[in-house]
């Protein structure tokens, strides 16, 4: 057991205790006056109310911002987390300040609220009141962090957004990708005029793509899918059948980053030996809410200069737009990479 995070926990709930009893002795002095000191009894039993109002309220709401924010993150939309994190706060207040209202009264003082409910209503006004203040100010407090680290991480997005998009179309025209492309377009014109035009009617869909993607966050899985088929393609164009490429899927339902799945196919031919000998063969599928690049291994031992793009930069964007990471699994024999599918655009 973790003994010194549990005597934190402990000294912190002790100081929460002290804080709302403080602030209740207060509020509860506020409403009866002096008559809170006539006996022992009356200050134990108002007071004791008072802190009942007070604690369920503090941890009431506590739980609600804590349930609010795992299920909308702050980070992700803080408009939308303070709206919805309100909301449930304002319910929660009304209900619980009804309830500890009527059964302490009820069971303690002996009295029925709903008999005098002009009395007591204006009290538990007042109550709601207080308790939508404070919580307000902390969910204002929360908003404008996370508004400002929204603000920063969305402007950190686009830049890598441009980035990717800009590294992905400098690799189709790296003098590498260049070079061969043409060289396998030249063998064809002489020898296969309809695989010649096949070949220019993807290369061009390739980098009408790339260009069509410079505004958009996220691309439906189809398009995606389809793009990377005009890739792998030309691919196959150069290397025949040393390189096999089986995709394996029939529910295209979802998002997910532009270039991501290009960029992942770009690294499995770049990384690895394409050969005669050693044919490389490269695996996409779907496994519930992800898609799976697998490659076998056979990693080059010199490889070709790096242009910036990889599994980081997927990675950073993936970590700000889902909940689900990005894996990445290399093993003796194959390298997959696990790239969440994005379920809808917000």
């Amino acid at each position: 057991m973790n003994f010194p995070k549990i005597r934190k926990h402990i000294f912190r709930q002790l100081i929460d205790i002290a804080i709302v009893l403080a602030l209740s002795s207060l509020i509860t002095y506020a409403f009866v006056g002096n008559y809170l000191f006539t006996n022992f009894h009356t200050v134990y039993k108002n007071t004791l109310f008072g802190f009942c109002i007070g604690y369920s309220l503090w941890k009431g709401n506590q739980f609600i911002g804590w349930l609010g924010s795992s299920f909308f993150p702050w980070v992700k939309n803080p408009k939308l987390t303070f709206t919805i994190n309100s909301a449930l706060s304002v319910v929660f207040t009304v209900l619980d300040i009804i309830a500890v209202y009527y059964f302490y009264l009820k069971f303690v003082f002996n009295t029925n609220i709903f008999e005098n409910f002009n009395h007591w209503g204006w009290q538990m006004a007042f109550t709601f009141l207080i308790s939508l203040v404070i919580t307000t100010s902390f969910y204002l407090v929360y908003f404008f962090k996370w508004w400002r680290i929204a603000t920063v991480n969305g402007e950190k997005l686009k830049q890598e957004a441009i980035q990717l998009r800009y590294d992905a179309l400098k690799s189709q025209v790296n003098p590498h990708f260049m070079f061969n492309s043409l060289s396998v377009l030249s063998s064809l014109i002489d020898t296969d005029t309809v695989k010649a035009k096949q070949f220019i009617q993807q290369f061009s869909d390739i980098y009408r793509y790339v260009l069509d993607q410079k505004d958009k966050e996220l691309v439906p899985l189809e398009d995606e899918l389809k793009f990377v088929q005009s890739y792998i393609n030309l691919h196959q164009m150069r290397h025949g059948d040393n390189l096999n490429v089986i995709i394996d899927i029939n529910n295209y339902s979802g998002y997910i980053i532009p270039l991501s799945l290009q960029t992942l196919l770009e690294n499995c031919f770049k990384h690895n030996v394409v050969s005669d000998e050693k044919p490389l063969t490269v695996r996409i599928w779907r496994e519930n809410e992800f898609i799976i690049v697998q490659n076998n291994l056979q990693k080059r031992r010199t490889i070709q200069e790096s242009n910036g793009i990889g599994l980081e930069t997927i990675s950073k964007r993936y970590k700000y737009l889902s909940n689900q990471a990005m894996e990445v699994i290399e093993s003796n024999d194959h390298f997959t990479v696990k790239v969440p599918i994005i379920k809808s655009i917000l």
